[in-house]
């Protein structure tokens, strides 16, 4: 991993999440590539007592720090690619251990319990390093955890009457409705057809009553029960 500290930084940076990522090896790697974000990496064991002690606490980092951090959680207590890559080339040799990186360098690790006091001037040091007076170039796109929405937040842009992400909104043309979810945009502006579509046919026909057999009184009173139909006078 090349070192881009110093002069060599680029003037952009994308935001962080503000929760904690459980990533892979492949997704780990594509963040610690990324320039003006602090990737706090987290070695973990579902077997470890003390990484369960911490997580709240490193739950909390993420929330606090999310614009400038981007916290990725690994297993490493599993046989796998994961903990082959931790060991090999993270020299991961115990857990619970977190690694900072900054602009692809390594700027601490700190291994066993951390308290949050202890997580929190981490964090706030190497966020530090992130100048708030530079007018840096936001990045676009997702990167592995941001898309991910909470309840919370899913609730509140279904109360600003905003879509969820990754959802398009179509316009209703004459008697039907078409629903579209993950339709890119370019593919509908293109005309192409848009994949996954549902159509709902709104019309409405009322069948013939010819050749019915006339309802009973209890057989009208069960169907007005039901929403359905007028109780004869």
């Amino acid at each position: 991993m090349g070192d881009i500290t110093g002069s060599n930084v680029p003037d952009e940076r994308r935001e962080g999440i503000e929760r904690v990522h459980k990533a892979t090896i492949s997704e780990a790697k594509q963040w610690l590539s990324e320039p003006n974000v602090l990737v706090v990496l987290d070695f973990y064991s579902k077997n470890c007592p003390l990484c369960k002690e911490m997580s709240p606490s490193i739950e909390k980092m993420a929330k606090k720090f999310g614009s400038k951090a981007a916290v990725m959680r690994l297993n490493v207590g599993e046989p796998g690619e994961t903990a082959k890559v931790a060991t090999e080339e993270y020299n991961v040799s115990q857990t619970p251990e977190l690694k900072f990186y900054l602009n692809g360098k390594e700027l601490k690790a700190v291994e066993g319990l951390q308290s949050e006091e202890e997580l929190e001037a981490l964090f706030e040091k190497y966020t530090g390093k992130i100048s708030d007076d530079k007018e840096f170039v936001m990045k676009d796109g997702f990167m592995p955890g941001q898309k991910a929405q909470s309840v919370e937040e899913m609730m509140m842009r279904i109360s600003k009457d905003e879509l969820p992400q990754g959802v398009t909104r179509v316009k209703m043309t004459g008697e039907e409705i078409i629903l579209t979810e993950k339709s890119p945009s370019a593919i509908l502006s293109n005309g192409g057809a848009p994949p996954a579509v549902q159509t709902i046919n709104t019309s409405y026909k009322p069948q013939s009553s010819q050749g019915k057999k006339e309802m009973t009184s209890t057989e009208r009173a069960m169907q007005h029960s039901m929403g359905k139909a007028p109780i004869p006078k």
